[in-house]
């Protein structure tokens, strides 16, 4: 079965800061002028794109009640704009005015983005090509890519400082059949629509780091053919997550069989898991262990040891 379980964010944030603005310093251009408008100097596409990065973050951030998110109203050319890489970080002053003008305790910052797209080994493509003609198949296939790769930094201005500072890649793939090799290329998707959802994508895919999201996990549960092991399954099955624990801590102890107390107790473990007491989940699946010897229920334990450990980073990012 399924059930639902919070994994802590990758990039531990201090949960003390629960605000952060959204600022894009990746702008080509003259380093470090603030600007709100589209100017000659800035090209748009380059523009256009870490603006959509910035939107998949903002939009993907705010879904969670981790952080809230204020968007800067204006971009800031980047530190070191003749290169995908990270230039110089912001002085402790650029980074405390932005963060007092929009009332946050953090800034996070888009330092640089580039992107690419490109047909995959287009030499390889026309000699297939050619070799699926002389083979009597006339169809060819054509995969295009597109990578963005984007640099972030996180400024902690009250103790001065930089939290996170990364490169972040993505890549994204396209693939178009067709009996004319013309029309298969014509039919990959346009150029700027890949690359604005590359753009997109990565920073939805960043975001995603940034917070404890929720998971769908496998679990497996003994259902019984008869008796208490039954009902308590029906009893889970309808959420009824206590009744079923009681149901089989009933089982476990009036059973004098191993085998099924190594059952009872295995499923006593899971509905312990599913009521988020890990640490009595973690005692009834040694219960479940020492009577039954079981592989399945050594690797659950291993699976809750590892909740537990995160349990302690979540409780510092949220808490």
């Amino acid at each position: 079965m399924q059930i639902e379980v919070q994994r802590p964010a990758t990039i531990s944030v201090d949960r003390n800061i629960k605000s952060l603005a959204l600022l894009n310093h990746s702008i080509p251009g003259k380093a470090g002028l603030l600007e709100g408008t589209l100017t000659l100097e800035t090209p748009k596409q380059d523009k256009e794109l870490s603006n959509e990065c910035m939107r998949g973050i903002d939009q993907l951030l705010r879904t969670s009640p981790r952080f809230e998110i204020k968007q800067c109203d204006s971009s800031m050319m980047a530190s070191k704009p003749t290169s995908v890489d990270f230039g110089s970080p912001m002085n402790w002053e650029q980074v405390d005015s932005i963060c007092k003008k929009y009332g946050t305790d953090a800034l996070l910052s888009l330092e640089f983005f580039d992107t690419d797209f490109s047909v995959i080994n287009p030499a390889a493509t026309a000699v297939n090509t050619v070799q699926s003609i002389l083979n009597g198949n006339a169809e060819v296939e054509i995969t295009g890519k597109a990578t963005a790769r984007a640099g972030f930094m996180l400024y902690d201005p009250v103790n001065k400082a930089i939290i996170y500072r990364d490169m972040y890649k993505q890549d994204k793939t396209w693939v178009q059949r067709s009996t004319n090799p013309a029309e298969a290329l014509g039919r990959l998707i346009k150029r700027n629509e890949a690359l604005s959802e590359v753009s997109y994508y990565t920073g939805q895919s960043f975001a995603h780091d940034l917070i404890p999201l929720y998971f769908w996990e496998q679990r497996m549960m003994y259902i019984g053919k008869k008796g208490r092991m039954k009902v308590g399954a029906r009893q889970a099955l309808t959420r009824d997550w206590e009744g079923a624990l009681n149901t089989w801590k009933e089982e476990y102890d009036s059973n004098p069989k191993s085998k099924f107390k190594a059952r009872a107790a295995y499923n006593a473990a899971l509905a312990y898991e599913v009521l988020g007491d890990l640490q009595n989940a973690k005692a009834w699946i040694q219960k479940s262990y020492v009577e039954g010897g079981k592989d399945e229920a050594l690797q659950y334990s291993n699976v809750l040891e590892k909740r537990i450990r995160d349990l302690g980073r979540l409780e510092n990012q949220t808490n």
